[in-house]
């Protein structure tokens, strides 16, 4: 009798362990309806399928509670093993010995090559630490209607940063020495002109630190890319060195008083609902090339957790949600950026040129850099960069005083 017990528990015990699944919990940024009922009804129901060994347990969490919520169930053993969060927050993570880095398991990840650059941005200290999922980027526009009035072929994107200024002098317009409509609307203060202006350092081969996190910024590279933002506006005068501002709700190309510009997708939706006579008019292209092209994206993706207990099964998961139907699953669901180019294929991104265009640009996608101090830097940068561009300081003396001031906050 006794014996037969034993087989009996021994049986129970074996089938209960075959039938343990392992746990991965995985936490979405954001509480959308249409992405809540695209991954609770589509895509956990899929991925367990196809692995019945895995259980997936998702959870949203509001934007506004994510990074407190992150740091309570982290101190408490319980983070999630996967969580989305924005790129700017990496560094922080790591220094913080929460997340892991994912280099060695990124060949699990299909077609990690079809992100193009956009895969680096989660790069710290040599490693990467991030997938982007869904993000918002800045590319070049320009009004083909003031083109075709000023000669030029309005099929014909500013392609280098010397057609840039060619395109820009030819289609500004003074009245009494006036600028009435700037050629070139570039923006000449805070974030938006450290943003602008480090595409310019990055398509001149420069960079803004280097992986110890000393300021590069002020190189050769850095200050020709300064010298030649500043002279747009100060000495070739096709940018206003006030700034333009937007007129009611229409941002200056589509109020009429720039013809070029580097804009985002909310600013092209914005004008497309309030000037929709205009908006065909607005057309993008890819940022200008020096040595390279270079357009701002900022991206929020996945993560993986240092203290995942199912490294196997977390990795099985992150493939699959950052696999090229999810990406497109994802972003479809909450009307955003895919960072993959398959994703251009996507009906809602293929049926939209202007979503499409945004796809295609993420090739030239980079990002703030994951270093721990990157908001003092960067509104330090900001600071000298407004100086050089009201005259106040050389480019060359700007980016050397950024520098020093940087260099004290590591």
């Amino acid at each position: 009798m006794k014996k037969l017990i034993l087989v009996v528990l021994f049986v129970s015990l074996f089938l209960v362990a075959g039938l343990a699944k392992d746990r991965v919990t995985v936490w979405f940024a954001g509480t959308t309806e249409s992405l809540m009922n695209e991954v609770e009804s589509t895509m956990i129901p899929e991925f367990e399928s196809e692995n019945p060994d895995i259980e997936l347990v998702v959870e949203f969490i509001p934007w506004g509670e994510l990074s407190t919520k992150l740091t309570t169930s982290f101190a408490g053993g319980i983070g999630p093993d996967i969580f989305m969060h924005g790129q700017a927050a990496i560094a922080g993570f790591v220094e913080n010995g929460l997340i892991m880095p994912i280099d060695g398991f990124l060949s699990s990840i299909e077609d990690v090559s079809d992100f193009g650059s956009a895969i680096d941005v989660g790069i710290y200290k040599g490693e990467n630490y991030f997938i982007p999922v869904f993000g918002s980027g800045r590319l070049l526009a320009y009004r083909a209607d003031f083109f075709e009035e000023a000669g030029l072929d309005p099929e014909q994107a500013p392609d280098t940063w010397e057609q840039l200024r060619y395109f820009a002098s030819k289609t500004t317009e003074r009245v009494n020495n006036q600028i009435k409509v700037a050629g070139l609307d570039i923006p000449v203060e805070g974030q938006n002109l450290q943003q602008v202006w480090t595409s310019f350092l990055i398509e001149n081969n420069g960079s803004l630190f280097d992986d110890e996190f000393n300021p590069t910024f002020n190189s050769p590279e850095g200050v020709e890319a300064l010298e030649f933002y500043v002279d747009l506006i100060l000495k070739d005068k096709v940018a206003s060195e006030y700034g333009l501002t937007a007129i009611g709700n229409l941002a200056p190309i589509a109020a009429g008083t720039t013809a070029i510009t580097f804009i985002d997708v909310e600013t092209m939706s914005a004008a497309k609902k309030y000037a929709p006579d205009i908006y065909d008019e607005i057309k993008l292209a890819f940022p200008p090339e020096r040595y390279r092209r270079a357009g701002f994206y900022s991206f929020a993706g996945f993560m993986v957790s240092k203290s995942t207990k199912n490294l196997d099964s977390t990795i099985k998961a992150l493939s699959y949600l950052t696999s090229k139907d999810s990406i497109v699953e994802i972003n479809e669901a909450i009307g955003s950026l895919p960072p993959r180019q398959s994703a251009s294929e996507a009906e809602f991104i293929a049926s939209d040129p202007v979503l499409k265009k945004f796809v295609e640009g993420a090739k030239y996608a980079f990002g703030n850099p994951n270093v721990p101090f990157w908001v003092q830097a960067r509104d330090i940068l900001a600071k000298y960069l407004e100086r050089a561009v009201k005259g106040v300081m050389e480019p060359k003396e700007a980016l050397d005083e950024a520098a020093k001031e940087i260099i004290k906050l590591k």
